[in-house]
């Protein structure tokens, strides 16, 4: 899933915001107002804690400071807290029941509880009051891409636009909504118009490249792909697609190169040390597979991995081990590797090796 975008709420905006403002001062005759202001100084300076605490004191002069309750909230969304996040929000929501980011922020935090459906309802009712909120908009696009509702997630992504047009990071979430449709051609010129606006975005080239890469344009793939690592080395996703482009361009060597610089960085990335597996066996490299096979582990219900754990068995000569891994997943159904598998069983049978696979996918 995509991850919600946040701000500081309306920390900055709670500078000349007054309202719930009340008369009752502290010893020092500082108002609820001045504390919540405080508070947002310090939010902003990224000073959490003593930010919480002075939203915390204009509490205690006003409780029902709608402002100093959304950003307290925040406080607590910004470390993981998401329970006490939602209550801080739903406080400042009934104490003002037009505060646009509170809706918003709630909305945020309910899609990271898992609550999507109360998330998208916070989320549509930010957009509904203030139709004009880009951040919102922005949000709603997150959500419904992550509960596979694309024509709405490009509707919200769409409206972002026109409230922010050329944003790069909106043009780059539009162009990864359109190829999840499947709507390549038209994916692909809003991804490039993303890289043009912004060439130090990592994930304006990185989706770039990868709907270049669903494409077979190879070598395009590979020049936006190697922009997107370059700006950012721990993006692994757009690692992994390089080296599956380096291996589609016959460069296998290369692409286990990325992998292993993949799996410097993530080396729980299973799939990744599995496609370092397939790729050794092509190389040659058989014990070299197998010893990430090993590694990888993984779900005993996963035939990829099992499957290519047979096929670096029976070129290391261990076949007993290799016809008895085979024999058991061709016993698992009609799908690709189960028949891969028996194949491969009719084979040993007659006597050969089985053949060591050249697909990386």
């Amino acid at each position: 899933m995509n991850e919600p975008r946040v701000t500081l709420s309306d920390a900055a905006a709670a500078l000349m915001d007054g309202s719930g403002d009340r008369f009752a001062t502290d010893d020092g005759g500082s108002t609820a107002r001045e504390w919540n202001n405080r508070g947002a100084l310090l939010h902003l300076d990224g000073e959490t804690r003593r930010a919480r605490d002075a939203y915390k004191t204009a509490l205690r002069l006003d409780p029902h400071n709608a402002t100093a309750l959304n950003n307290l909230g925040f406080t607590f969304a910004q470390e993981g807290r998401f329970a006490e996040a939602i209550a801080h929000y739903e406080q400042a929501i009934a104490a003002d029941p037009t505060r646009t980011m509170a809706f918003a922020n709630l909305g945020i935090a309910r899609a990271a509880e898992g609550d999507l459906d109360a998330a998208r309802e916070a989320l549509g009712q930010a957009v509904q009051l203030d139709p004009e909120n880009g951040l919102a908009w922005d949000n709603l696009g997150r959500l419904m891409i992550a509960t596979g509702n694309l024509a709405a997630a490009e509707d919200a992504w769409r409206v972002a636009l026109t409230l922010a047009p050329g944003d790069a990071s909106l043009l780059t979430a539009l162009g990864t909504v359109l190829a999840a449709q499947g709507r390549f051609a038209e994916a692909i010129r809003v991804l490039e118009e993303a890289a043009a606006r912004d060439p130090a975005s990592p994930a304006a080239w990185a989706q770039l490249g990868i709907v270049r890469f669903m494409r077979s344009d190879f070598g395009s793939a590979e020049d936006a792909l190697r922009r997107a690592v370059a700006l950012d080395p721990n993006d692994t996703t757009a690692r992994r697609h390089l080296a599956l482009t380096l291996a589609s361009r016959g460069d296998r060597a290369e692409a286990c190169a990325e992998l292993r610089r993949l799996l410097a960085v993530a080396p729980d990335d299973q799939p990744a040390r599995i496609d370092l597996a397939v790729l050794s066996l092509a190389e040659g490299d058989f014990a070299e597979a197998l010893a990430q096979l090993d590694l990888a582990g993984g779900d005993a219900g996963d035939p990829r991995p099992r499957f290519y754990r047979a096929m670096a068995l029976s070129q290391l000569g261990r076949q007993e081990e290799a016809v008895a891994a085979l024999r058991e997943l061709a016993r698992e159904g009609d799908g690709k590797y189960p028949e891969l598998a028996r194949r491969a069983v009719m084979d040993m049978a007659d006597g050969a090796q089985a053949p060591a696979t050249m697909s990386a996918r």
